[in-house]
């Protein structure tokens, strides 16, 4: 019964995480935005590998890329040093788009994923 709640729970997330991806990849795309996204997808991965006991879908899992993407923290010598601020923008926006692109590959494993727990229950 444990497990299929956890493969339940599972299903939710992976449904939820591919929303927002969807959300990401089209229109919502800030930087708040994509760092949740990221640290969202990261503990998705971690809840699924601790609680379904599946070889499947744990080398499934490994297939997923972790998400590394943190915003940069404005702080107020950042916006007093004039040139500085413009290369930190620069640089997150680089990043953003990296991780943006990741996010389009990582919703399709999502959705292969989904699959696969679909046929746990």
């Amino acid at each position: 019964m444990e497990q299929e709640e956890a493969v339940r729970l599972a299903m939710r997330g992976v449904k939820d995480i591919q929303v927002q991806a969807e959300r990401i990849i089209s229109r919502d795309n800030s930087s708040a935005i994509v760092e949740s996204f990221a640290r969202y997808s990261n503990e998705l991965k971690d809840y699924i590998a601790k609680n379904i006991s599946n070889e499947i879908i744990n080398s499934h899992l490994e297939k997923i890329p972790n998400v590394n993407y943190k915003r940069i923290r404005w702080e107020l010598w950042h916006i007093l040093v004039l040139p500085l601020w413009f290369i930190f923008l620069y640089k997150d926006s680089i990043a953003k788009n990296r991780t943006i692109e990741e996010i389009n590959l990582i919703r399709g494993k999502y959705a292969h994923l989904e699959l696969l727990l679909r046929e746990l229950i």
